[in-house]
């Protein structure tokens, strides 16, 4: 069976919306406390201006046309968060499919996110400030003197608008960066659960010598001999077992939608027996073992560790 490039493109095309998925999931999750952290800075910031509790949520709703300054909070409220959430999950899929490595290193992720941080301010930030809040100062005004039951000087508060939109960069700046370290942190805590997993794996049988976890285009996350046990192979000579291993995987992932997806492929030879198997959603599984050893056995005890990574 030849390894056509459709195929090669179907598979490459699979394992980059694997990836871009998770930079989706933990992009969410990232811009969502991102943006609830940030809103009690900017609620901080209003009383420091002299506003009540929430009334920068209340000129965004009141701004989209409601007259009631408590849905208008409400409202302006849940846009920012459903905002930051959707920013999160786009900066997200950017990030860990432009430059994947980078965003488990906190301080570079984080830089990223205070780039895109600016980049927001300036781009989604400012126009709507200048074209949504400001003509309707008028109309802010009126409602919001009649809900304090206090006057207020539209002059006072457009200043007031201005000088929040000016300073609303150190909000963003600090949003990115907030949302950097999250999802770095997110990314490294499954960096270290596939650790762990390779612990665990080894720790099945005393007759398993090797444990390779890579992703399903073959970059290697971990590999390690059972410590005492002597490597059959040179380091290039495993290097290309592997290669072969995950081609032949790949060819087999052609026929999956006729026959179902792969369980695993084993391979025995004189000296070892070598398992080849998915593991999560976008991990590949290589290992070998002694000959004499119970794989039916491994695999299955294997299949209730992936528990860890379905997150």
């Amino acid at each position: 069976m030849n390894y056509t490039p459709s195929v090669h493109n179907k598979n490459k095309s699979r394992n980059e919306l694997l990836v871009t998925l998770k930079g989706v999931k933990y992009g969410a999750f990232a811009g969502f406390i991102a943006t609830l952290l940030i809103a009690l800075a900017i609620a901080a910031a209003g009383l420091a201006f002299g506003f009540q509790m929430g009334t920068f949520y209340s000129v965004i709703g009141i701004s989209l046309g409601l007259n009631n300054i408590v849905n208008a909070a409400y409202v302006g409220f849940g846009l920012h968060l459903l905002i930051g959430t959707l920013l999160g999950i786009a900066l997200g899929a950017i990030g860990i499919r432009w430059k994947k490595i980078r965003m488990l290193i906190p301080y570079k992720s984080s830089l990223f996110g205070v780039g895109a941080g600016v980049v927001i301010w300036l781009i989604l930030f400012l126009p709507i400030t200048s074209l949504l809040i400001q003509p309707s100062i008028q109309r802010i005004v009126v409602i919001l003197a009649i809900a304090w039951q206090k006057a207020i000087l539209a002059d006072q508060l457009s200043h007031s608008i201005t000088n929040i939109a000016l300073i609303a960069i150190v909000f963003h700046v600090i949003w990115g960066a907030i949302f950097g370290f999250a999802i770095s942190s997110l990314l490294r805590i499954r960096v270290y659960k596939i650790k762990q997993h390779y612990k665990d794996i080894m720790n099945i049988d005393p007759k398993i010598r090797l444990v390779t976890i890579c992703d399903t285009n073959g970059n290697i996350i971990f590999y390690r001999h059972r410590q005492g046990v002597q490597n059959l192979l040179t380091k290039d000579e495993s290097k290309k077992s592997l290669e072969m291993a995950m081609a032949a995987w790949k060819v087999r992932s052609e026929l999956s939608d006729k026959i179902g997806k792969g369980m695993y492929v084993l391979a025995e030879y004189e000296k070892i027996k070598r398992i080849t198997m998915p593991f999560g959603d976008d991990f590949l599984l290589y290992l070998t073992t002694e000959v004499e050893a119970d794989h039916s056995s491994i695999y299955y005890r294997i299949r209730s560790l992936e528990a860890g990574l379905k997150y």
